[in-house]
This record gives C-alpha cells, structure tokens and sequence, in this order.
C-alpha cells in the first residue's frame, strides 16, 4: 500500500481545519535540516521524511499522540543526546535509527536508508521490544488524517487527543494491508534480544552473533583464584551473576560457581549479551593477585530499600551516594573482557 507524501500531508491539513483546528504550517527555519541531514551520516534521510521537513513545520501539527513526528531540530537533540550517552546496544539505538520523539523511556524513531534498505519505517523503542507504527511517514501521517476525519480523539484545548486504542487498530490493520516489508517482513513488533534484530542493525552496530557462542571454560573460580595467589592469572569462568551494582561505566557483579565466588568489574561495553542479574555466563576475566572479602552489596541496597519504602527519600539518597561511593573505593578482585551468555 503505497502512499504519496505530499497527498497524505494535505489530506492531514484538511483533516485538521474541518475539525476546527488550524492547518499545517510551513517551517520558518531550515538550517536544522541540513544539520541533521549531516548528523545522520554516512546514511541518508528517507525522501518521505525530508519531504515532510520541507512542507510542515511539526509543532503546527495540534494532533497529541505518541510517536508523534518531530521536528529536524528535535530530531536533531535527541540525536546528540544518545551519542553523548553513548549507551550500549540493546539499549542504545543501532545508527541506522534516527529518533524523531521521546516519552516516558521510549523513543519514537525512524529507519534511515543505507546499503541495506530505502528506510522509513517508523517504530517505537523500548525497553521490552521496538513495535512498527507504519511502513513510511506518508502513511504514518494517512493514519493521522484518518483517525481525525473519523473524529477518534477527544478535545484537550487546541490539541486533538487520538483514542490510544483506535490508534492501534489503525496501526495493526494498515500494516496487515501492506506488503510484507522487505527488511521487517510480516513482523508486528521486533524483539530487543539482539539475536531477533535484523540483520543490518547488527552489521551496523558492529555485532556478530557468532561472538555470543561460548569457547569453554579453562578454569573453575576456586582454581583461577589460586593461581592468581601466585601472581596475574587470567581465564574463562562458567557462572551465575547472584548480585549485580550497575552504574554508567559499567557493572560489578558476584558470579558464583558452586566452587566458590568471585566479585568482577565489567566495565562499559564488554559485551552486549550481559551482565545480567540470576543468568549464567562465560566470563573472561583477569586477577592481578590474590583475592580479598567480597563487597557488601546487600546491606546498602537493604538501607537504601528501607529509607525509600518509609518515604525517607533525603536518608535513601544520601544512603545511595554514599554505596556508590564505597563502590568507587573497592578494588574489584577480577576485571571482565569478555562476557557470552550460557542461558
């Protein structure tokens, strides 16, 4: 089901004005435009898209629903933002997605063209999954004017307010009308494993499934904590994360094997597949010496919890800082630089 831009913006346009609201309006600046044409390089804005740009200048668009389809300024923020982040996938966006909105943990983006694909499928990001909202911004806005005509919103001020439930009819009956998308196929909705993502997202994001399969274990953790007694030993460990602190440069876990525990840094960027809280993994890891006392992770996080639960949150704040401090002081026993998943 092929849609025209231009056609769906003025269908969009006479929507609006026979609801009683004012039409689109034209953008008074296009610098952002160039600006995030170049950000999102070496990919390319998808036709629609800058098309759109061109024509309507989104904040005139008195239409509230989610993902709604900012502006390249805004587009262009976010984008910034997310780099400066620079959160590891899963989290993190693989490059060939430009964000167009955000609220509530979930951006709302946009696939860009490449080597791989034309681009322009619109999707939410999740934590849980990244569902498809339309195949390109000229439908997206067609679902848009429809919903409107149809009067499937209700009145808040100047803003129409689309009925979040008829919006998702909408969405699930278009895309089954539409050919199956050459990168997405038939999928309603594409899972956050990075095994289930397609793909260029990996290619472009530099991943390889074939660096999740483990290589085996060279030693139990009692073992490898005895010959680092003898001096720097490093080796690959099976186990279970039991405990896991996380911060922005990475994660100290304590991974328990049944021969012993062993508490391990896993700074920022080891691995895409872990840590993870209660999950086995291939660790590989180094020890420059002999081992001390594991960390107290649970007594903090039980003052921490108490303070919040009696609606202390200066005592539960305070007790925050002062655990992340005393984690900044601790000298883990391993450091990680490898991590595959073995669940």
């Amino acid at each position: 089901m092929a849609h025209d831009i231009d056609a769906a913006i003025d269908r969009l346009d006479e929507a609006l004005r026979a609801a009683g609201l004012a039409g689109l309006e034209a953008p008074g600046d296009v610098a952002p435009l160039a600006e995030v044409t170049v950000a999102a390089e070496p990919y390319v804005l998808p036709s629609d898209l800058r098309r759109f740009w061109e024509r309507v200048e989104p904040d005139s668009i008195a239409v509230l629903t989610f993902p709604r389809l900012g502006g390249p300024a805004d587009a262009l923020d976010l984008h910034r933002m997310l780099r400066d982040v620079d959160a590891p996938v899963p989290i993190g966006l693989p490059p060939v997605l430009l964000p167009v909105d955000y609220a509530s943990h979930c951006y709302g983006v946009i696939e860009l063209g490449s080597e791989w694909a034309e681009g322009g499928t619109i999707l939410e990001w999740d934590f849980d999954d990244a569902p498809l909202v339309s195949r390109s911004v000229a439908d997206r806005i067609d679902q848009l004017a429809e919903l409107v005509s149809e009067g499937r919103f209700e009145r808040e001020g100047d803003l129409l307010v689309i009925e979040h439930g008829a919006e998702q009819e909408r969405r699930r009956a278009r895309l089954d009308a539409s050919a199956p998308d050459p990168v997405f196929g038939d999928r309603y909705a594409i899972p956050m494993e990075l095994e289930s993502w397609p793909a260029h997202w990996l290619v472009a994001s530099g991943i390889d499934l074939r660096d999740r399969t483990p290589l085996g274990a060279t030693h139990t953790i009692a073992e490898l904590v005895a010959a680092a007694a003898e001096g720097r030993a490093t080796g690959r460990i099976h186990g279970e994360v039991i405990r896991l602190v996380g911060s922005g440069a990475g994660a100290l876990v304590v991974v328990d094997d049944g021969t012993r525990t062993l508490d391990v840094w896993c700074p920022t960027g080891t691995s895409p597949w872990g840590p993870v809280h209660r999950t086995r993994f291939e660790l590989e890891v180094t020890i420059e010496g002999s081992v001390g006392e594991l960390p107290d992770l649970d007594s903090p996080h039980e003052e921490i919890t108490r303070h919040a639960l009696g609606g202390d949150l200066a005592t539960a704040e305070e007790a925050t800082l002062a655990f992340l401090h005393a984690l900044d002081k601790h000298r883990p026993s391993a450091v990680a630089a490898d991590i595959r998943p073995l669940d």
